[in-house]
């Protein structure tokens, strides 16, 4: 038997021992996968209810081929926002898996994923840069990354955008949002972001990218922080909406 051939054959014995001792099984159905499967099964992934269109921040309704909603203005600047799915179970345990299982092979693909959706959209079409919302220091730091980052990077993969990582900073450091209602998560962020190069953004179109959007208080903020410092124009993008 040829060398490779047999470096091949131990290769795969080795695979099949670690998935004996230690079976992988999908973050969303618990079941066991297959070795060309990671982290998602396939019937998994291919149940995934994917949102048609953008939704307005302030209504939630659909906007299926305007620019922006006609029935509500957002004084932040935010415009329309897209959303992959809502926040079910499904989407649920895949962001948990990215962001606190630091899974970030499935954060990779979500980003993938939504750069695919939105590049078919006119709408997304004619933006300058792509800015992922970011974590304050210290919680990167605990973390080891921040997920809006990754998604940024994977969606430019497929939009051919640059991600401008350090042009938006987080200047201090807010409570974690999930208990708190939507007047104290808009509170708790009030003043919480700061532009660090307006030249680098005056009159510029960016795409805010974050995982999650409950009541779009976190990139409201964001987007008024960026339309201040002489930003043109704002979209949001996410993997999950609440309550959508």
């Amino acid at each position: 038997m040829p060398w490779d051939k047999t470096l091949e054959s131990l290769f795969d014995l080795r695979d099949d021992v670690l998935d004996f001792i230690f079976p992988q099984h999908c973050v969303i159905c618990k079941k066991y996968l297959s070795r060309k499967e990671q982290n998602v099964c396939q019937v998994c992934w291919e149940k995934l209810i994917r949102l048609p269109y953008p939704f307005c921040v302030e209504c939630r309704s659909f906007i299926e081929k305007e620019s922006h909603c006609r029935q509500c203005k957002d004084e932040s600047g935010l415009g329309l926002i897209y959303s992959l799915g809502n926040f079910d179970d499904s989407y649920q345990n895949l962001v948990y898996a990215f962001k606190y299982d630091q899974l970030v092979n499935v954060g990779i693909r979500l980003g993938a994923v939504l750069g695919e959706q939105i590049r078919e959209d006119k709408r997304f079409a004619g933006f300058d840069f792509l800015v992922p919302v970011p974590l304050h220091p210290s919680r990167k730091r605990k973390r080891g990354f921040n997920q809006s980052e990754i998604l940024a990077d994977e969606i430019s993969q497929k939009v051919g955008l640059s991600v401008l990582k350090d042009v938006l900073r987080r200047k201090k450091r807010t409570k974690d949002q999930t208990n708190l209602n939507a007047a104290q998560r808009q509170e708790n962020v009030r003043g919480a972001f700061k532009v660090r190069d307006q030249d680098e953004i005056l009159g510029k179109n960016i795409i805010l990218v974050d995982d999650v959007v409950t009541t779009g208080a976190t990139l409201k903020e964001c987007a008024r922080s960026l339309t201040q410092a002489g930003a043109n124009s704002v979209l949001g993008l996410t993997v999950a909406v609440v309550g959508g």
